[in-house]
Protein backbone atom coordinates (compact mmCIF):
# COMPACT_ATOMS: atom_id res chain seq x y z
CA UNK A 1 0.00 0.00 0.00
CA UNK A 2 2.58 2.14 0.93
CA UNK A 3 6.06 2.51 -1.26
CA UNK A 4 8.19 4.14 1.40
CA UNK A 5 10.66 3.22 3.84
CA UNK A 6 9.19 1.64 7.14
CA UNK A 7 10.91 4.39 9.28
CA UNK A 8 8.65 6.99 7.41
CA UNK A 9 5.49 4.16 8.18
CA UNK A 10 6.70 3.80 11.51
CA UNK A 11 6.96 7.76 11.73
CA UNK A 12 3.40 8.03 10.61
CA UNK A 13 1.59 5.71 12.84
CA UNK A 14 3.72 7.60 15.46
CA UNK A 15 1.37 10.80 15.07
CA UNK A 16 4.19 12.80 13.24
CA UNK A 17 3.39 15.12 10.45
CA UNK A 18 6.69 15.80 8.98
CA UNK A 19 7.03 13.19 6.05
CA UNK A 20 3.00 11.84 7.16
CA UNK A 21 2.45 9.15 4.64
CA UNK A 22 -1.40 8.77 4.58
CA UNK A 23 -3.47 10.90 2.12
CA UNK A 24 -6.24 12.93 4.68
CA UNK A 25 -9.11 11.48 2.28
CA UNK A 26 -7.86 7.80 3.50
CA UNK A 27 -8.15 8.97 7.01
CA UNK A 28 -11.73 10.69 6.29
CA UNK A 29 -13.02 7.64 5.03
CA UNK A 30 -11.77 5.35 7.92
CA UNK A 31 -13.48 7.93 9.93
CA UNK A 32 -16.64 7.40 8.27
CA UNK A 33 -17.04 3.88 10.29
CA UNK A 34 -15.55 4.99 13.52
CA UNK A 35 -17.98 8.07 13.77
CA UNK A 36 -21.24 5.09 13.19
CA UNK A 37 -19.66 3.35 16.27
CA UNK A 38 -19.66 6.28 18.26
CA UNK A 39 -23.15 7.44 17.73
CA UNK A 40 -25.16 8.18 20.65
CA UNK A 41 -22.21 8.35 23.26
CA UNK A 42 -21.91 12.01 24.33
CA UNK A 43 -19.15 11.32 26.72
CA UNK A 44 -16.35 8.96 25.66
CA UNK A 45 -13.21 7.63 27.06
CA UNK A 46 -10.24 6.55 25.29
CA UNK A 47 -8.66 3.75 26.74
CA UNK A 48 -5.26 2.62 24.51
CA UNK A 49 -4.71 -1.34 24.17
CA UNK A 50 -1.10 -1.97 24.53
CA UNK A 51 -1.85 -4.50 27.54
CA UNK A 52 -5.33 -6.19 27.75
CA UNK A 53 -5.02 -6.20 31.42
CA UNK A 54 -3.78 -2.54 32.25
CA UNK A 55 -6.11 -1.31 29.24
CA UNK A 56 -9.01 -3.29 31.28
CA UNK A 57 -8.21 -1.65 34.37
CA UNK A 58 -8.55 1.65 32.39
CA UNK A 59 -12.06 0.74 31.20
CA UNK A 60 -13.46 0.09 34.49
CA UNK A 61 -12.27 3.53 35.60
CA UNK A 62 -13.70 5.24 32.65
CA UNK A 63 -16.64 3.35 33.43
CA UNK A 64 -16.30 4.39 37.05
CA UNK A 65 -16.60 7.82 36.14
CA UNK A 66 -19.76 7.98 33.80
CA UNK A 67 -17.80 7.42 30.59
CA UNK A 68 -17.96 4.92 27.49
CA UNK A 69 -14.67 3.17 27.42
CA UNK A 70 -13.80 3.64 23.45
CA UNK A 71 -10.90 1.42 23.13
CA UNK A 72 -8.30 1.28 20.61
CA UNK A 73 -4.62 0.08 19.99
CA UNK A 74 -1.94 -0.30 18.95
CA UNK A 75 -1.86 -3.31 16.71
CA UNK A 76 1.09 -5.15 18.00
CA UNK A 77 -0.66 -5.49 20.99
CA UNK A 78 -2.24 -8.81 22.16
CA UNK A 79 -5.78 -8.61 21.54
CA UNK A 80 -8.19 -6.39 24.19
CA UNK A 81 -10.92 -7.39 26.26
CA UNK A 82 -13.67 -5.23 26.76
CA UNK A 83 -15.99 -4.50 29.53
CA UNK A 84 -19.55 -4.13 28.97
CA UNK A 85 -20.78 -1.37 27.05
CA UNK A 86 -17.35 -0.73 25.96
CA UNK A 87 -16.53 0.63 22.20
CA UNK A 88 -14.17 -1.16 20.01
CA UNK A 89 -12.48 0.56 17.14
CA UNK A 90 -9.82 -1.08 15.00
CA UNK A 91 -8.33 2.83 13.72
CA UNK A 92 -6.36 0.94 12.23
CA UNK A 93 -7.91 -1.67 10.28
CA UNK A 94 -8.18 0.39 6.84
CA UNK A 95 -4.95 2.90 7.15
CA UNK A 96 -2.74 -0.61 7.13
CA UNK A 97 0.49 1.12 9.29
CA UNK A 98 3.04 -0.68 11.26
CA UNK A 99 1.66 0.73 14.50
CA UNK A 100 -0.91 3.49 15.14
CA UNK A 101 -0.07 5.94 18.03
CA UNK A 102 -3.28 7.21 19.93
CA UNK A 103 -2.41 10.63 19.16
CA UNK A 104 -3.61 10.27 15.94
CA UNK A 105 -7.16 9.23 17.29
CA UNK A 106 -6.83 12.39 19.65
CA UNK A 107 -5.92 14.59 16.15
CA UNK A 108 -9.11 13.33 14.34
CA UNK A 109 -11.86 13.26 17.30
CA UNK A 110 -13.70 16.02 14.88
CA UNK A 111 -14.19 13.40 12.31
CA UNK A 112 -15.72 10.96 14.54
CA UNK A 113 -16.74 11.77 18.44
CA UNK A 114 -20.64 13.44 19.18
CA UNK A 115 -18.83 15.74 21.48
CA UNK A 116 -16.20 14.64 24.20
CA UNK A 117 -13.31 12.69 24.30
CA UNK A 118 -11.29 12.44 27.18
CA UNK A 119 -8.09 10.37 26.75
CA UNK A 120 -4.83 8.94 28.85
CA UNK A 121 -1.67 7.54 28.39
CA UNK A 122 -1.74 3.75 27.91
CA UNK A 123 0.73 3.59 31.12
CA UNK A 124 -1.31 5.75 33.11
CA UNK A 125 -3.36 4.94 36.36
CA UNK A 126 -4.48 7.49 38.68
CA UNK A 127 -6.30 6.69 42.46
CA UNK A 128 -10.09 7.54 42.63
CA UNK A 129 -10.58 10.17 44.35
CA UNK A 130 -8.07 12.37 41.79
CA UNK A 131 -9.90 10.70 39.08
CA UNK A 132 -12.85 11.31 40.14
CA UNK A 133 -11.98 15.45 40.96
CA UNK A 134 -10.68 15.24 37.05
CA UNK A 135 -14.09 13.40 35.44
CA UNK A 136 -15.67 15.73 37.50
CA UNK A 137 -14.34 18.73 35.92
CA UNK A 138 -14.62 17.27 32.50
CA UNK A 139 -18.73 16.69 32.94
CA UNK A 140 -18.55 20.61 33.59
CA UNK A 141 -16.71 21.42 30.61
CA UNK A 142 -18.70 23.21 27.46
CA UNK A 143 -17.73 22.47 23.57
CA UNK A 144 -15.33 25.93 24.42
CA UNK A 145 -13.11 24.30 27.24
CA UNK A 146 -10.55 21.64 27.13
CA UNK A 147 -8.28 19.93 29.33
CA UNK A 148 -4.51 18.67 29.04
CA UNK A 149 -1.95 17.83 31.09
CA UNK A 150 0.94 20.19 32.03
CA UNK A 151 4.10 17.97 31.69
CA UNK A 152 7.08 19.22 34.33
CA UNK A 153 10.44 20.38 32.82
CA UNK A 154 13.59 21.09 34.02
CA UNK A 155 14.67 24.53 35.56
CA UNK A 156 17.53 24.66 32.33
CA UNK A 157 14.37 24.42 30.29
CA UNK A 158 12.31 26.55 32.21
CA UNK A 159 14.72 29.24 31.59
CA UNK A 160 15.40 28.66 28.25
CA UNK A 161 12.08 28.19 27.03
CA UNK A 162 12.44 24.76 25.87
CA UNK A 163 10.42 21.20 25.53
CA UNK A 164 6.82 23.93 25.51
CA UNK A 165 3.82 21.73 24.91
CA UNK A 166 0.84 20.66 26.07
CA UNK A 167 0.48 16.60 26.84
CA UNK A 168 -1.90 14.23 26.34
CA UNK A 169 -0.67 11.82 29.66
CA UNK A 170 -4.20 12.88 30.30
CA UNK A 171 -6.67 14.94 29.06
CA UNK A 172 -10.32 15.78 27.11
CA UNK A 173 -11.32 17.03 23.74
CA UNK A 174 -14.26 17.77 21.86
CA UNK A 175 -15.35 17.51 18.23
CA UNK A 176 -15.91 21.64 17.89
CA UNK A 177 -12.08 22.47 19.25
CA UNK A 178 -10.59 19.22 17.64
CA UNK A 179 -11.78 20.61 14.42
CA UNK A 180 -10.91 24.05 14.83
CA UNK A 181 -7.08 22.99 15.90
CA UNK A 182 -7.35 21.24 13.23
CA UNK A 183 -8.23 23.81 10.44
CA UNK A 184 -5.31 26.33 11.98
CA UNK A 185 -2.72 23.23 11.76
CA UNK A 186 -2.32 23.24 15.26
CA UNK A 187 -3.38 20.09 17.05
CA UNK A 188 -1.95 17.21 19.10
CA UNK A 189 0.61 15.45 16.48
CA UNK A 190 4.12 16.06 16.13
CA UNK A 191 6.00 18.77 13.78
CA UNK A 192 3.19 20.93 13.23
CA UNK A 193 5.19 23.55 10.52
CA UNK A 194 4.60 20.01 8.45
CA UNK A 195 0.45 20.06 9.23
CA UNK A 196 -1.24 20.24 5.83
CA UNK A 197 -2.99 22.89 6.85
CA UNK A 198 -0.47 24.87 8.41
CA UNK A 199 -0.38 28.26 6.77
CA UNK A 200 2.07 29.53 4.09
CA UNK A 201 3.78 32.82 4.91
CA UNK A 202 6.95 33.16 5.92
CA UNK A 203 6.25 34.89 8.95
CA UNK A 204 4.14 31.45 10.01
CA UNK A 205 6.61 29.10 8.62
CA UNK A 206 9.44 31.37 10.96
CA UNK A 207 7.16 31.05 14.26
CA UNK A 208 6.42 27.23 13.25
CA UNK A 209 10.01 26.17 12.45
CA UNK A 210 10.80 27.65 16.47
CA UNK A 211 8.53 25.69 18.33
CA UNK A 212 9.34 22.04 20.23
CA UNK A 213 8.39 19.28 17.40
CA UNK A 214 6.46 16.86 20.48
CA UNK A 215 3.14 15.69 20.70
CA UNK A 216 1.01 18.42 21.84
CA UNK A 217 3.32 21.16 20.92
CA UNK A 218 0.90 22.18 18.27
CA UNK A 219 -2.14 22.44 21.28
CA UNK A 220 -0.26 24.69 23.28
CA UNK A 221 1.07 27.26 19.87
CA UNK A 222 -2.69 26.79 19.00
CA UNK A 223 -3.70 28.17 22.69
CA UNK A 224 -1.13 30.91 22.44
CA UNK A 225 -1.98 32.11 18.69
CA UNK A 226 -5.17 30.67 17.47
CA UNK A 227 -7.50 30.36 20.37
CA UNK A 228 -10.70 32.37 20.40
CA UNK A 229 -11.09 34.40 23.55
CA UNK A 230 -13.92 32.38 24.89
CA UNK A 231 -12.58 29.07 25.07
CA UNK A 232 -10.60 27.73 27.97
CA UNK A 233 -8.13 25.43 28.52
CA UNK A 234 -8.00 24.07 31.90
CA UNK A 235 -4.45 22.65 32.93
CA UNK A 236 -3.39 19.06 35.24
CA UNK A 237 0.18 19.13 36.43
CA UNK A 238 2.42 16.47 35.59
CA UNK A 239 3.06 15.67 39.27
CA UNK A 240 -0.48 15.03 40.40
CA UNK A 241 -0.47 11.83 38.06
CA UNK A 242 3.67 10.67 38.11
CA UNK A 243 2.73 8.23 40.86
CA UNK A 244 0.63 6.29 38.64
CA UNK A 245 2.63 7.20 35.53
CA UNK A 246 4.22 3.58 34.46
CA UNK A 247 6.75 4.85 32.50
CA UNK A 248 10.36 4.68 31.04
CA UNK A 249 11.78 7.45 33.32
CA UNK A 250 9.81 6.06 36.40
CA UNK A 251 11.62 2.47 36.83
CA UNK A 252 14.95 2.20 37.67
CA UNK A 253 15.74 -0.43 35.75
CA UNK A 254 13.77 -0.14 33.13
CA UNK A 255 14.41 -3.39 30.31
CA UNK A 256 14.07 -2.40 26.97
CA UNK A 257 13.13 -4.47 23.96
CA UNK A 258 12.69 -1.91 21.17
CA UNK A 259 14.38 0.98 20.12
CA UNK A 260 13.77 4.69 21.92
CA UNK A 261 12.10 6.56 18.74
CA UNK A 262 9.46 5.87 16.58
CA UNK A 263 9.98 1.99 16.42
CA UNK A 264 9.20 1.64 20.53
CA UNK A 265 6.88 -1.20 21.11
CA UNK A 266 5.54 -0.56 24.58
CA UNK A 267 3.15 -3.19 24.07
CA UNK A 268 6.47 -5.68 24.82
CA UNK A 269 7.71 -3.56 27.53
CA UNK A 270 4.83 -2.21 30.21
CA UNK A 271 4.15 -5.56 31.88
CA UNK A 272 7.86 -7.27 31.69
CA UNK A 273 8.70 -3.69 33.66
CA UNK A 274 5.66 -3.44 35.83
CA UNK A 275 3.56 -5.96 38.19
CA UNK A 276 0.05 -4.62 37.44
CA UNK A 277 -1.42 -6.37 39.93
CA UNK A 278 1.31 -4.53 42.63
CA UNK A 279 1.48 -1.45 41.07
CA UNK A 280 -2.50 -1.08 41.30
CA UNK A 281 -2.34 -2.03 44.64
CA UNK A 282 -0.06 1.13 45.94
CA UNK A 283 -3.03 3.17 43.98
CA UNK A 284 -6.10 1.33 45.58
CA UNK A 285 -7.26 -0.26 42.53
CA UNK A 286 -6.73 -3.63 43.70
CA UNK A 287 -10.36 -4.56 43.37
CA UNK A 288 -10.44 -4.05 39.50
CA UNK A 289 -7.56 -6.54 38.83
CA UNK A 290 -10.46 -9.32 38.61
CA UNK A 291 -12.34 -11.16 35.78
CA UNK A 292 -15.43 -9.17 36.39
CA UNK A 293 -17.25 -7.92 33.24
CA UNK A 294 -15.03 -10.33 30.54
CA UNK A 295 -16.18 -13.05 29.11
CA UNK A 296 -15.06 -15.11 25.89
CA UNK A 297 -17.28 -13.06 23.78
CA UNK A 298 -15.42 -9.76 25.08
CA UNK A 299 -12.57 -10.43 23.79
CA UNK A 300 -11.42 -9.02 20.05
CA UNK A 301 -10.07 -12.30 17.90
CA UNK A 302 -6.56 -11.43 16.78
CA UNK A 303 -7.62 -11.11 13.33
CA UNK A 304 -9.67 -8.01 13.67
CA UNK A 305 -7.65 -6.40 16.36
CA UNK A 306 -4.67 -5.93 13.77
CA UNK A 307 -6.61 -5.36 10.75
CA UNK A 308 -5.47 -7.89 9.05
Amino acid sequence: MYDVSDTLLYSTGKGNWKGFQVPLSSIVKAAESWKKLCANHSKLWLCWNVDPDWCLVQQKLARECGYTPLVGGDSRARPPKLIDGAVYIDFNKHLNLPMFHMVLAIEFAFLYVPDKLAFWHSDLLVRREKLHRIADKMDLMSDKEMLVTLPGRGMKQRLLGQQRRYWELIGCTNRKISEHQFKRGAGWMANIMYHPMSPQDQVEKRRRAKQYYDHGAGVLYWAEHYKPKDCQIHVIKEALLDEGHFSRIRAKNYRSVSPNNAKRDLTSELSLNFNLKDEAAKLGLSDLITPEDVSTDNVISMTRASGR
